[in-house]
């Protein structure tokens, strides 16, 4: 069986079954270089395992093939009742990585940077809620309610909290319609992220990934470290499950330190011989103080 063709099939499958246009284009794009490795539908474990470590990129390209893989070919199981060669292998390690976010210092620096009104407040609305900015440049005025609003991402609608600042920025754009426009109508995907690149860009920070994916993974992890639980963290971010949302417990290294210092089995051990050096410099000090007096 062809590889192109089945690949075709799956993504007309997943096109009539209402995957977003964004899904079918990364399964696409993952499954494009297998198509090429593998002109005729591979039926062994080695066959998938050269195509995976042939594959340029660190652990996550690995493990987002491996991800599209199984979808795929546990499709072609279903449909055309042939055996998925996945069954026998194992996943390829993730190991695990902080997302970058912005410490305190750095947002404050974000909003120093001076900044034409839609652009201010699309960045208040990524710090303030984490939406995706997808899921930003299709905000529509309706959907500004009280004191949420409602936005339409990968598991369908859901309702974000916002705060009241962040909402008559909002409302300030519009009236109606897009909140968030361009010259030539709504504001593109590609455009919001130029804006958000360009900002962080001004403001001091470095680095390749200047994107809007930092404002959302630091919303997650101040909101975390501030106090907040990880279910409504789920919700308000709109992961599918806790475990997307389970990254940003990770504590900073400055976290961990304090933690470290403040509860090191160390202190405990050395507190009495702590006591000791007390009193023997409480008493060296004593004896200076006796010889002063005798000259």
């Amino acid at each position: 069986m062809k590889t192109h063709d089945l690949v075709v099939a799956f993504l007309n499958s997943g096109r009539a079954r209402g995957l977003s246009p964004r899904t079918i284009a990364w399964y696409e794009i993952m499954l494009r270089e297998f198509v090429r490795a593998n002109p005729r539908l591979p039926f062994k474990p080695a066959q998938v395992e050269a195509a995976m470590a042939g594959l340029s990129g660190g652990d996550e390209s690995r493990f987002g093939l491996f991800r599209a893989l199984r979808v795929f070919l546990g499709f072609c199981e279903m449909r055309y009742g042939v055996a998925s060669p996945l069954k026998d292998l194992t996943p390829p390690k993730r190991r695990r990585k902080l997302p970058r976010t912005l410490s305190s210092q750095e947002m404050c620096n974000l909003f120093l940077v001076r900044l034409p009104a839609r652009d201010r407040a699309l960045l208040c609305l990524l710090m303030d809620t984490g939406v995706r900015i997808s899921e930003a440049v299709r905000l529509q005025a309706d959907n500004i309610l009280q004191e949420t609003i409602v936005v339409d991402g990968k598991t369908g609608e859901r309702e974000v909290p916002i705060t009241q600042d962040t909402r008559l920025q909002l409302l300030a754009l519009t009236d109606k319609g897009d909140v968030f426009r361009g010259r030539r109508g709504h504001l593109t995907r590609t455009q919001a992220y130029n804006i958000i690149h360009d900002s962080l860009a001004f403001s001091g920070l470095k680095g390749r990934k200047l994107g809007p994916h930092i404002l959302r993974h630091t919303f997650g992890r101040h909101f975390i470290t501030a106090g907040g639980d990880l279910v409504s963290l789920q919700r308000i971010l709109g992961h599918a499950s806790l475990q997307s949302t389970s990254v940003y417990v990770g504590l900073s290294m400055a976290d961990i330190i304090r933690q470290h210092h403040k509860f090191t089995p160390i202190r405990a051990a050395l507190a009495p011989r702590q006591g000791r050096l007390i009193d023997e410099a409480e008493d060296i000090i004593r004896t200076m103080g006796r010889g002063e007096d005798q000259r």
